[in-house]
């Protein structure tokens, strides 16, 4: 949802209230307000997105590992005599 100006001026003036109602910093306080709200809706968007499947991301298993037969180590070092 996008903030409405209305939304924008309440917080503008929250913010113009906090730092001690200082003259000549209206205009700031606005674009603040705007920036913040902004701000919060895209990370409301962010957590809003669906996330990849957990088998897209894990690749199949081998088949050995998969029929139950115990694994062999190929480049087994043989003994010397």
């Amino acid at each position: 949802m996008i903030a409405t100006d209305e939304q924008i001026k309440e917080l503008a003036h929250s913010i113009w209230e906090q730092e001690g109602r200082p003259n000549g910093k209206d205009v700031e306080h606005y674009f603040r307000a705007k920036k913040m709200l902004g701000e919060r809706e895209s990370s409301q968007v962010i957590k809003l997105a669906p996330l990849p499947s957990k088998i897209a991301l894990e690749p199949p298993l081998p088949k050995v590992i998969e029929s139950g037969a115990p694994l062999r180590n190929k480049h087994r070092s043989r003994k010397k005599r």
